[in-house]
C-alpha cells in the first residue's frame, strides 16, 4: 500500500512548465518587438491559475498523475487553437469560419478529461515521459533566447527609464489595469483648449495607415481614386500623384519621415543584422520635428498613436484616443489571439479600433475648433490598413463576412475601407480649411497596402504595391513652387522648416529602401526599382 502511496506522490512539474510555455514561446518569437519585462505579469497568472486548479482538484481526486495530465491536455487544447486556426485559414483552403474549429477542440478536451479522470491507470510512466518533454521544450525555448539576448536582438537597452521597468506595458505611469482596458484619460482636451492663445499656422500631420496612391490602386485594387483627388485638389491640396514611401515598415517610415533623415544615418554603427527594435523606437519617441516645433512655442498633440519605449513622443503635451491595446505591440494580445477564446478577443479588439478611428476623426475636428494657440498635431489613422472593420458608408463588418453575403475579399475589403475614410476626410477638410489662420495639412499613407507580400524575397509588384502611398499637402498660401511629382515624406518637412520657419534645409534626393521585418536595420536601395515603374507609368 505505501508502494502504491508512492508510486501515486510521483513529482509532478509539467502542468506548470506547459502554462508558461505559450508566453515564452511568443515573447521568443517577438523578442526585438517586445519588452522581455512583459512576460512577468503573464507567467505569475499562468502559474497562480495552475497551481489554483492542482490544488482544487486535488481536494476531489486523490491521483494527482490524473490531475496534472488532464491539466496540462487542457492547457496544450487552449492554447494551441490559435495556431491551428492560423495554419489552416493561410492554407489554400476557404477561409475557416471558428466555429468550425472550436467544436472539435472542444470534444477532444471534453473526451480526454473524462478518459484520465474515469481511467484506473495510475499513470507514472505517462507523467514521467510529460515531465520529460516539458522540462525539454522549456530548455530548448530558454537557449533560443538567451542565443538572442547574447547576439543583441531583443528590444531594450542597458539604459532603461523608470517605465521602461514597470512590466514593460509603455507609458506606463497609469495602473496596470488602466493601461491594459483603458485609453483616452490623460489630459483633458477641454481645460487645454480654454487655457491657450497666440496662434501661428496650425500644422496637421495626418497618416492614414496603408493608403496607397492611385496608380497602385488601379493596378493591383481595379479601383480608381481619382474622385477622392480631385477633391483635394479642388481644395487647393497638392497631390503628388507618383508617391512612394522611404521605407516599408509604419516604424521605418515615420521614424524617417518625423526625423527628416534617412534611417542608415540615423542609425550609423548598428549591425544589419540586429533585429532589436529599441533605437528606432526611441528615434521616433524623440523626433526632430516634433522637438523643433516645439521650439517654436508649438503645443504638441498626438492623436491615436503610441511610440517608444514608454508608448509615448516624448514632446507631446496632450495625447488623446490612444487605445494602448490597439495600438502596442502587446504580448498578452498576442497570447490571448492564439487561444480558445481568441474568437471573442477578436471582436473585442475589432470594436475597439473602431472606437479609436472615430474618436481621432472627432478629436481632430475638435482641436480645429481652437484658434488661441499654435498647434502640431500628430495623427495615426490605423486604416484602411487590417483589420477590414468598416464597410464603404461606415458599416461595421466582421472581417471574413462581406457585407452582401459575397465571397470575402481583402483587396476589396481594403478598397472599402479606404473609401470610408475619404468619406470622412471629405467632411473633415472643409472644417480644417474653416479657420481665420489657414493650417498646413498633410495627408500621408505611411505605406502602401500589404497583400500576401515575401518580405525576404519580394517581386517587383510586391515592391511597388507596398512602397506606394498616399501623398497630399495643403499650405494656405498655396505657393507650391518647391513641392514636386515623385517627393518622398523625408523631405516634406525640410520644405515646410524652409518655406515656413525660415531654415534653410537642403533637401535629400528622393530614395526608397527596403527592408524585412526581422532586420530592420538591413536597408536595401530599391530606388532604381521605383523609377523604371515610373517610366513605364508615363509611357
Amino acid at each position: 500500500m505505501n508502494d502504491l502511496k508512492k508510486k501515486r506522490n510521483l513529482f509532478v512539474i509539467h502542468p506548470i512548465l506547459f502554462s508558461i510555455y505559450p508566453i515564452l514561446f511568443i515573447f521568443s518569437e517577438n523578442i526585438h518587438l517586445i519588452p522581455l519585462t512583459e512576460i512577468f505579469l503573464p507567467i505569475v497568472v499562468m502559474i497562480g491559475i495552475t497551481i489554483l486548479s492542482l490544488f482544487l482538484l486535488g481536494k476531489k481526486i486523490n491521483n494527482k498523475n490524473k490531475i496534472a495530465l488532464t491539466i496540462s491536455l487542457l492547457i496544450i487544447i487552449f492554447f494551441s487553437y490559435g495556431h491551428v486556426y492560423n495554419i489552416i485559414n493561410d492554407s489554400e483552403l476557404e477561409d475557416l469560419r471558428h466555429r468550425y474549429l472550436i467544436i472539435p477542440f472542444f470534444i477532444i478536451a471534453v473526451i480526454s478529461t473524462i478518459y484520465f479522470l474515469k481511467s484506473k491507470k495510475l499513470f507514472n510512466n505517462a507523467t514521467t515521459i510529460t515531465n520529460g518533454i516539458a522540462v525539454s521544450i522549456i530548455v530548448i525555448i530558454s537557449i533560443n533566447m538567451i542565443t538572442d539576448f547574447s547576439n543583441g536582438n531583443f528590444f531594450g537597452s542597458s539604459k532603461l527609464s523608470e517605465n521602461e521597468k514597470w512590466f514593460g506595458f509603455g507609458a506606463s505611469k497609469q495602473n496596470i489595469i488602466e493601461d491594459f482596458f483603458v485609453s483616452d484619460y490623460k489630459e483633458s482636451l477641454t481645460e487645454y483648449l480654454a487655457t491657450n492663445d497666440t496662434h501661428n499656422p496650425d500644422i496637421y500631420y495626418i497618416i492614414s495607415d496603408e493608403y496607397p496612391n492611385n496608380n497602385a490602386l488601379k493596378r493591383f485594387f481595379s479601383f480608381d481614386n481619382s474622385n477622392f483627388l480631385t477633391y483635394l485638389e479642388n481644395n487647393g491640396f497638392y497631390v503628388n500623384n507618383n508617391s512612394y514611401s522611404n521605407y516599408p515598415t509604419t516604424i521605418q517610415s515615420l521614424t524617417s519621415s518625423l526625423n527628416m533623415q534617412y534611417l542608415d544615418v540615423l542609425t550609423d554603427g548598428i549591425s544589419n543584422d540586429t533585429k532589436n527594435y529599441h533605437l528606432l523606437n526611441e528615434l521616433l519617441s524623440d523626433n526632430l520635428v516634433m522637438e523643433k516645433f516645439s521650439s517654436y512655442d508649438y503645443d504638441i498633440i498626438n492623436i491615436g498613436s503610441l511610440w517608444g519605449p514608454n508608448g509615448e513622443f516624448r514632446n507631446a503635451e496632450i495625447n488623446l484616443c490612444e487605445f494602448k491595446e490597439v495600438n502596442r505591440d502587446s504580448l498578452i494580445r498576442e497570447l490571448l489571439e492564439k487561444t480558445m477564446i481568441s474568437y471573442f478577443y477578436e471582436r473585442y479588439f475589432e470594436q475597439l479600433r473602431r472606437d479609436q478611428i472615430m474618436c481621432e476623426f472627432e478629436k481632430i475636428q475638435l482641436l480645429s475648433e481652437n484658434e488661441m494657440k499654435q498647434k502640431f498635431i500628430f495623427v495615426h489613422l490605423n486604416s484602411p490598413h487590417p483589420p477590414y472593420i468598416f464597410g464603404p458608408n461606415g458599416e461595421s463588418i466582421t472581417p471574413g463576412n462581406s457585407l452582401d453575403s459575397s465571397p470575402w475579399n481583402e483587396r476589396d475589403s481594403h478598397v472599402n475601407q479606404i473609401k470610408f475614410m475619404n468619406k470622412n476626410f471629405m467632411k473633415l477638410i472643409p472644417q480644417l480649411l474653416d479657420s481665420k489662420n489657414k493650417p498646413i495639412i498633410i495627408l500621408q499613407g505611411d505605406t502602401g497596402s500589404g497583400h500576401a507580400i515575401n518580405w525576404e524575397s519580394p517581386s517587383d509588384d510586391m515592391i511597388i504595391e507596398r512602397m506606394s502611398n498616399l501623398n497630399a499637402i495643403y499650405l494656405p498660401d498655396s505657393n507650391y513652387e518647391k513641392m514636386y511629382d515623385g517627393i518622398t515624406p523625408v523631405n516634406t518637412f525640410r520644405i515646410i522648416f524652409n518655406e515656413y520657419f525660415g531654415e534653410d534645409y537642403e533637401l535629400h534626393d528622393d530614395e526608397n529602401f527596403w527592408s524585412d521585418g526581422d532586420h530592420p536595420y538591413n536597408f536595401n536601395n530599391i530606388s532604381e526599382k521605383i523609377k523604371n515603374n515610373n517610366i513605364l507609368l508615363r509611357n
